[in-house]
């Protein structure tokens, strides 16, 4: 014959509200060092924004800094444009009054200065062809080292924002952090209380049977 099942009994009170007890505080002590976990991860990646956001502002000011430079070589070159052109201009005068005083001597038959200025005003000729090339050589590099500049300044400034954007990224994941780990320790706060609360119920309840 076989054995008759038992009904089964409702479980006490007081165990249901222990597991209770004891499944919230494991929710809350899990859940706070998750938190606390998390928001140290999130302090150290905020704390890599904020170097790398240093670093990119120090990089682009430093860019400014040879956008400038170059901005004032390139109106030294310019200057320095200006003044061979001039020179050049001058001295091919020059060279075409020393031709006409040579022309003059050698009707007068005196050939000895007469070669002796056209000697020179050939190399005056030569002199300031010389400094008409090298015043288009120097424009044309003024107007790389222009371009040169205004890329600079461009990346320089990209820089700048980027560094800037970087800064503010790293201060709204330091307010995160911090926000999340007042969260956590609330929570194990809240976690370490229930569970005082549950053993302080227990002994008062011990004490009650004795």
């Amino acid at each position: 014959m076989s054995e008759q099942k038992q009904p089964l009994q409702p479980p006490n009170p007081e165990t249901v509200d222990a597991a209770m007890a004891a499944a919230y505080v494991a929710n809350r002590l899990t859940r706070g060092e998750d938190a606390l976990y998390l928001a140290h991860r999130r302090a150290a990646h905020g704390d890599l924004e904020a170097a790398a956001g240093a670093n990119d502002l120090l990089q682009g000011a430093d860019m400014l800094s040879a956008s400038e430079d170059i901005d004032s070589l390139t109106t030294v070159v310019h200057s320095i444009n200006e003044e061979d052109l001039d020179d050049a201009m001058e001295i091919g005068a020059i060279s075409g009054e020393l031709a006409v005083l040579s022309d003059v001597l050698a009707s007068l038959e005196m050939e000895t200065i007469s070669e002796f200025l056209l000697d020179r005003s050939q190399r005056l000729r030569e002199l300031s062809v010389d400094n008409i090339m090298r015043y288009g050589a120097l424009r044309a590099l003024a107007h790389a080292l222009g371009e040169t500049g205004d890329k600079m300044a461009e990346l320089g400034t990209a820089e700048m924002a980027e560094g800037e954007a970087r800064l503010h990224l790293a201060d709204a994941v330091a307010a995160n952090s911090e926000a999340m780990a007042i969260a956590g320790e609330e929570m194990i706060a809240e976690g370490l209380a229930t569970l005082a609360a549950a053993q302080g119920a227990l002994d008062a309840g011990t004490e009650l049977e004795s």
